[in-house]
């Protein structure tokens, strides 16, 4: 048991897909398919290290640039000083452009991630644990039945507090690992597949948990940024939870007011166009889904424009 939870946290931090990986495993024939295997294991291994690029790959350098190197790093074992305090930041922010850095913001970001999934995942299972051992009591002195339900509202509080304790604690590692990527200006290395791999795992697990604790407007801005990361427009659940928060901003201007009726359609039509993306994705656009909530959009959007 303990091996499977370790197995699947590693694939939760590099969010890879080795359906696969284990489907050659399985079969076991075959020197492709092992040496695909392989290569897909290799692949964890190297971005588990948190590494986004060599720091030190001199082999791909040319002489003049191993020249320069070497006249670098001389020219700072003379002036090394610990204690001196650069009071000039454009020059400071260079540093946020090299490798160097890149790879420790990589790691940091990537430690605060598994962190996280590391708080969800002993949360479940305490909450499980907690179940069963509630559920093998012997309940002798219940002869009520008002009893009984008192007893379970009792355990689904204790349940609903421990989640909502390791759902914060995970939001702030997820926060966390977010403001680390941030940080990362170089932008070649922005562009590679295991940052934007990483970016979009810690983007999705900060969603889902945000979300949880019921705060869906600020789920709005992180969705947004989802979307934007290579191919991740094409996954019909962030459209659906952008449309889910959209609806809830909507019902909170009907209900409460505190925004203009023109704040109010704008949610209401960023609603109907996710709402209309996640349906196509999913169902395709010849479905009858797809026909039906087109013929319910296109009523919201009368009443939205209606004199």
């Amino acid at each position: 048991m303990k091996v499977m939870k370790t197995i699947f946290v590693l694939l939760a931090v590099v969010g890879l897909n080795l359906s696969l990986f284990a489907q050659n495993q399985q079969q076991g024939g075959g020197q492709q398919n092992q040496q695909e295997a392989k290569a897909a294991a290799d692949k964890i291994d190297e971005l588990l290290k948190g590494e986004l690029v060599p720091e030190d790959d001199d082999k791909n350098l040319t002489e003049e640039q191993k020249r320069r190197k070497k006249v670098i790093q001389e020219q700072e074992a003379v002036w090394k000083n610990p204690d001196f305090k650069g009071y000039d930041k454009n020059f400071q922010e260079l540093h946020q452009l090299s490798k160097a850095f890149a790879n420790n913001k990589f790691r940091l970001a990537l430690t605060s991630y598994q962190s996280g999934v590391n708080t969800i995942l002993k949360m479940r299972e305490s909450v499980e644990q907690y179940r069963k051992e509630e559920a093998e009591k012997k309940r002798l002195d219940e002869k009520w039945y008002w009893q009984k339900v008192d007893r379970k509202a009792r355990e689904d509080r204790v349940v609903s507090r421990q989640k909502l304790e390791a759902k914060q604690l995970a939001l702030n590692y997820f926060t966390k690992a977010v403001n680390h990527l941030d940080e990362i200006k170089n932008p070649d290395l922005r562009e590679r597949a295991e940052f934007k791999r990483l970016l979009s795992d810690v983007y999705r697990s900060w969603i889902i948990t945000e979300y949880d604790l019921q705060n869906l407007p600020q789920c709005i801005p992180i969705l947004e940024l989802y979307i934007e990361v290579d191919e991740n427009e094409k996954e019909y659940p962030a459209h659906k939870y952008l449309a889910s928060c959209y609806a809830f901003e909507e019902n909170m201007i009907k209900k409460y007011g505190g925004a203009s009726e023109d704040q109010m359609f704008k949610f209401r039509h960023k609603k109907n166009i996710h709402l209309l993306r996640a349906t196509e994705l999913k169902y395709g656009k010849d479905s009858p889904e797809y026909k039906h909530i087109v013929a319910l959009i296109n009523k919201d959007e009368v009443i939205s424009v209606r004199p």
